[in-house]
């Protein structure tokens, strides 16, 4: 888990059959991370401008509505 993670927010975790993937928001509302728990204790993190995750996830499993909400607060 990277350190930027210490000042993040939590948004949301999804699960999903192969993955459990957790949503953070940086503390200036500019930057979404993921940080995916694979198979065999690894993870990866990924990275997106709040704007490009919107898009990508808009519909999935309410994750826009609820990461819209996190930006409301």
């Amino acid at each position: 888990m990277s350190n930027n993670l210490n000042l993040s927010q939590h948004v949301t975790t999804i699960h999903n059959p192969e993955s459990v993937v957790e949503v953070y928001l940086n503390k200036e509302h500019t930057l979404v991370t993921e940080v995916k728990s694979l198979n065999y204790n690894r993870y990866k993190n990924y990275e997106y401008p709040v704007s490009e995750y919107l898009e990508m996830v808009k519909g999935f499993k309410g994750v826009d509505a609820t990461l819209r909400q996190a930006l409301n607060n």
